[in-house]
């Protein structure tokens, strides 16, 4: 059972993670409250229904965190895309995060709210990066963050054999560098 004085909702919301990660979406929520040693009522206290428990967990296995984050520190150019790279691979380098994130896309194609979630990350915050590191929303820029995004993604699911994360986004960086005024003199 949880001490007094915890944050209930936040418990049964990590239950909810674990749970959702090892037997997806459609897991019962007394396996919920079972993980939480909480009573299936208190789940319903604390979350309306099962689908909203479920967007909220959803919510959460997005990027959102890692690219919000990165942003609000005010980096620009290559620092914006280390730090989202190194904070993506830390978030999804466990399998519970990974399954999540799996569960969350496959959700979106018949859940509205999630797939709401799934388009703001894919358009607006990948925007949002796009110009912060390329200084533009041209289409380059905008493919260039999404082939970024994408190859985080293959790593985590299926990482190189002998290529470790430092090497790996190391070359992403390198791939992914955006120009300097230096560079566009030497082009013209």
């Amino acid at each position: 059972m949880i001490r007094r004085g915890g944050n209930v909702k936040e418990t049964i919301i990590k239950a909810a993670m674990k749970v959702f990660a090892r037997h997806g979406f459609r897991a019962p929520v007394g396996l919920i409250a079972m993980e939480a040693g909480v009573s299936k009522g208190l789940v319903f206290w604390h979350f309306r229904s099962k689908r909203e428990l479920i967007v909220e967990v959803a919510r959460r296995a997005l990027p959102t965190d890692v690219i919000k984050g990165c942003i609000s520190k005010g980096l620009e150019g290559e620092e914006l895309l280390k730090c989202v790279g190194m904070n993506y691979l830390s978030k999804y380098g466990s399998k519970e995060m990974r399954a999540l994130l799996i569960n969350t896309f496959a959700l979106a194609n018949i859940n509205s709210v999630v797939e709401g979630e799934v388009l703001r990350v894919c358009g607006k915050l990948l925007n949002t990066i796009a110009s912060k590191v390329y200084g533009n929303l041209g289409d380059e820029s905008i493919v260039k963050v999404r082939a970024f995004f994408g190859a985080l993604l293959c790593y985590v699911l299926n990482p190189p054999e002998g290529t470790s994360q430092e090497d790996y986004l190391r070359i992403l960086l390198k791939l992914f560098k955006p120009y300097t005024q230096t560079d566009m003199h030497s082009v013209s």
